[in-house]
C-alpha cells in the first residue's frame, strides 16, 4: 500500500467520525454510528449527553412515590428504590449511603451527601421535592411524583436540544477538516507537500487559512453554546 493510499483511507475515516459523532448520546445518528469489531471485541458509542447520567433519577423518584402511595415511609420507600436494577447500575453508591445513613440522617440528606462527580442537577430537585414535605407537611408521594416528571422533562428537553445541534455540529467538524486535508489531497495527486507550500506566498496562505479555520471554529462554537444555553425565566 502506497503512502498516498494510507493518506486517503486515515482522512476518509476521520472525517467518517467527525461528521458521524453528536454532540449528545441521543441524537438520530446515534444508532447509525454504533459500531463493533467481532475480532477485537471492541465497541464504540457516541458520547452520553449531559442529561443521559440522570434518568435513573428519574425511575428512582417513580418507584419511591409508588412505596409512598403503598404506605412505606419515606426512608424505607427509599431503600426499597435504591435496590432496582437500574438504581443500582448507575448509582451503586446509594444503597452503601442508605445503610450507613450517619446520626439518622434524612432521605434529603443522604442525597446531598453523594459522590463527588455524581450527576447532581436530578438529585437536587428530588432533594428539593423531599424537602419541601419535611417543612410544609405536603405529601411525600405528590412531591416525590412531581420531581420524577420534572427530571424526566428535563432530560427529554435536553435530548431534544442535542438532536437539533448534531447536524450544525457534524457540519463544523468536517468543513473544519476538510482545509486541513490539503496535504493529503497533493499526496494524492502525485504532488510534493515542500514543493507545494516552499513559496512564500503558499506558506503565507496556509498561515491565513489555518487562523481563518480557527478563528471559525471558535465562531461555530460559540452560536452552538448560545443555542444549548437554557433559557432564564422571570421566577
Amino acid at each position: 500500500m502506497t503512502a498516498s493510499s494510507v493518506v486517503a483511507a486515515l482522512l476518509l475515516a476521520a472525517a467518517v467520525l467527525l461528521a458521524a459523532r453528536p454532540v449528545g448520546g441521543g441524537g438520530p445518528w446515534s444508532d447509525v454510528v454504533r459500531c463493533r469489531l467481532p475480532s477485537l471485541g471492541w465497541r464504540w458509542r457516541p458520547r452520553a449527553g449531559a442529561g443521559a447520567g440522570e434518568e435513573w433519577v428519574a425511575d428512582l423518584a417513580e418507584v419511591v412515590a409508588v412505596g409512598l402511595r403503598a404506605g412505606l415511609d419515606l426512608a424505607s420507600a427509599l431503600r426499597a428504590a435504591a435496590s432496582a436494577p437500574s438504581v443500582v447500575l448507575a448509582a451503586p453508591w446509594l444503597g452503601e449511603a442508605l445503610e450507613r445513613r450517619p446520626g439518622g440522617a434524612t432521605p434529603s440528606e443522604v442525597l446531598a451527601a453523594r459522590p463527588d462527580g455524581v450527576a447532581a442537577e436530578g438529585l437536587e430537585v428530588l432533594a428539593r421535592a423531599w424537602r419541601l414535605s419535611e417543612v410544609t407537611g405536603a405529601s411525600a408521594a405528590h412531591t416525590t411524583a412531581a420531581a420524577a416528571e420534572a427530571v424526566r422533562a428535563t432530560a427529554a428537553t435536553r435530548r431534544r436540544v442535542e438532536t437539533a445541534l448534531a447536524g450544525p455540529t457534524a457540519s463544523m467538524r468536517l468543513l473544519t477538516l476538510l482545509p486541513l486535508a490539503g496535504p493529503g489531497a497533493a499526496l494524492l495527486v502525485g504532488l510534493d507537500v515542500r514543493s507545494l507550500y516552499g513559496s512564500a506566498a503558499a506558506r503565507l496562505a496556509v498561515v491565513v487559512g489555518v487562523s481563518l479555520t480557527g478563528l471559525g471554529w471558535w465562531w461555530c462554537r460559540r452560536l452552538v453554546r448560545r443555542a444549548s444555553r437554557p433559557g432564564t425565566t422571570a421566577g
